[in-house]
């Protein structure tokens, strides 16, 4: 059964540690006028983070702690997949000296877990612990694409399809009408939907018959085009996840 409400305490806590993050740390003053909060309720609340080692204050600004890497390790670890996923995308890193994820879903979002950088490979918005919506990535379409309409469903009515850029898809036939490709070639591409100048391209991770998650090459649009796009690297990329399904499958 769904929560019917959330409590409002918690809510406060959450809202400003993500503001912190979002502002690379911040003071009261500020934390209080974008959260529409009385500057006494955002001071108790930094006060009762710092105290539990979760932000750390310089002077009259807060940061978020190291504490929070513990705990984002450990989920990390809790997915029992780092020694399987981690080999297969540093080979295939190598091959195709550009960025390479292993990207999950969780609560409708995809989340960047694994990564690995080839001698070319190029800084994107993309690290790890990042989370964004799934239609403008290659990862989150070869994602999608793997899940019940009924959830497809719930996760875009949930998240929407907000733009990106230009090429980003914002209705949901064009979107529906792209998954059913996916579906049928077993690969996912992004031409410069997330980021301008940046392309990537997907495919999934099948373990029996769920969706684990989709490896992914990123890197820039001139090198990421033409029939490297549509013939070498889906080639590579799904040998890549069939290394990984079949570690999965026999270990």
């Amino acid at each position: 059964m769904k929560p019917t409400r959330t409590i409002k305490t918690a809510d406060t806590i959450f809202a400003i540690i993500q503001e912190l993050q979002r502002r690379d740390g911040a003071g009261v003053t500020e934390l209080a006028h974008e959260l529409e909060l009385a500057k006494s309720t955002v001071y108790d609340h930094l006060a009762t983070l710092e105290q539990t080692e979760y932000v750390v204050k310089e002077d009259d600004h807060y940061r978020l702690g190291l504490r929070f890497l513990d705990h984002g390790m450990y989920a990390r670890t809790q997915l029992g997949m780092d020694e399987v996923i981690c080999p297969a995308i540093e080979q295939l890193a190598t091959e195709v000296d550009e960025a390479v994820w292993f990207v999950v879903e969780e609560h409708g979002r995809a989340v960047f877990l694994h990564s690995a950088f080839g001698e070319r490979a190029v800084q994107t918005h993309a690290r790890i612990g990042r989370r964004s919506h799934l239609h403008h990535l290659s990862a989150g379409k070869a994602i999608l694409a793997q899940l019940p309409e009924n959830r497809i469903r719930e996760i875009l009515d949930r998240h929407g399809l907000p733009e990106q850029t230009e090429e980003t898809i914002t209705d949901v036939e064009t979107l529906s009408e792209q998954l059913e490709e996916v579906r049928e070639s077993g690969i996912a591409y992004e031409q410069e939907e997330t980021v301008v100048g940046v392309s990537s391209v997907a495919a999934p991770v099948i373990f029996e018959g769920d969706i684990i998650g989709a490896v992914t090459v990123i890197g820039p649009s001139h090198r990421i085009g033409g029939s490297r796009l549509r013939d070498t690297l889906p080639e590579l990329i799904q040998g890549a996840t069939n290394e990984v399904e079949l570690k999965l499958t026999y270990e």
